[in-house]
């Protein structure tokens, strides 16, 4: 799992969470949902844990989901496209 953001300067920020597991927490409200990722307890000091937090409009989120045609997935039947480098289970 990754993340890449490009900030206002054009800069580009990575977090690469190669195969370590993560925790993902979804956070909303009437009008934002919030994504964060964070890598699960690897013994890492806590302060310094890769993670990435993304806040987007819950309107405009809900908008491109309703949008997306249905594709087929593994197992033949339709749901929304998951993009991952490995198969689901």
């Amino acid at each position: 799992m990754f993340a890449i953001l490009r900030g206002a300067n054009g800069r580009r920020h990575e977090v690469d969470f190669g195969d370590d597991p993560v925790t993902i927490d979804v956070a909303m409200n009437p009008s934002t949902v919030q994504l964060t990722m964070t890598v699960t307890d690897t013994g890492e000091d806590p302060t310094r844990r890769r993670f990435v937090t993304v806040a987007v409009p819950r309107d405009a989120l809900a908008a491109t989901i309703r949008q997306q045609p249905a594709r087929p997935v593994a197992n033949g039947k339709f749901g929304l496209r998951l993009v991952s480098d490995r198969e689901t289970p």
